[in-house]
């Protein structure tokens, strides 16, 4: 049995990784998403089918773009919002171009992604919005100063966002992933990506979450068996 059926659903930074991941793994369980990321087709782009995926591009720190792309699904139950980018170093050689993207990024871009979901979803009194952090948000790691202080903030968001949204039966949850393989690593060798989670591990998690109406999960932490890598 399809665990979301006539579900619709947005998953941003859906073109790789986790995103990539959830969007299948939701639509498996029979909901219509629109998964979106910056290397997709900007045009319109209509509307999935139940169980089916499309690709739109969306830039989640374009204001205009993300309520267009936000409304066109007929109705909105589900969003994850997955968008990311990061840049590593260490502070002395730390850019404020490369900081000020991801501020802008996994801060900006989750407010005007929830706000339109809540915008679409409070009428209804119904939906849940799914926020992929990083546990970083919690550990100090060295070269990873920017990306850190995004997820730390996208996380204090978050958690705001879930105090708002209850009084409207709106479910709020924040995955804080350890490391996962994905192609943020792509730029970073001496890493053994063979003890990293998979995307699907993640997706498979949060379908476990969402399938499930009557409990809410506001944060949690997910890390592969070795732990802190």
């Amino acid at each position: 049995m399809k665990r979301l059926l006539g579900k619709f659903a947005i998953v941003t930074g859906g073109s790789s990784g986790i995103g990539a991941a959830c969007a299948e793994a939701l639509a498996a369980e029979g909901a219509a998403v629109m998964a979106t990321g910056r290397r997709f087709d900007h045009a319109g782009a209509g509307h999935p089918a139940l169980g089916q995926v499309i690709h739109a591009g969306l830039d989640v720190t374009n204001e205009a773009e993300v309520a267009l792309r936000f409304g066109e699904l007929p109705q909105l139950d589900l969003v994850v919002c997955s968008a990311g980018v990061g840049t590593f170093g260490p502070v002395i050689n730390a850019s404020v171009k490369d900081l000020r993207e991801m501020l802008e990024v996994h801060i900006v871009g989750t407010l005007l992604c929830a706000r339109e979901a809540l915008r679409r979803m409070q009428p209804r009194r119904k939906g849940h919005i799914v926020i992929i952090g990083s546990h970083a948000a919690h550990h100090a790691f060295t070269d990873c100063a920017g990306y850190t202080a995004a997820k730390a903030g996208q996380l204090g968001l978050a958690r705001v966002l879930a105090e708002e949204a209850r009084p409207y039966d709106i479910r709020v949850t924040t995955l804080l992933p350890g490391a996962t393989d994905t192609p943020i690593w792509d730029d970073r060798p001496g890493f053994d990506r063979s003890k990293m989670m998979k995307p699907e591990d993640v997706a498979s998690f949060l379908i476990a979450i969402v399938a499930r109406p009557g409990i809410s999960v506001e944060e949690v932490i997910l890390t592969p068996p070795a732990g802190v890598l």
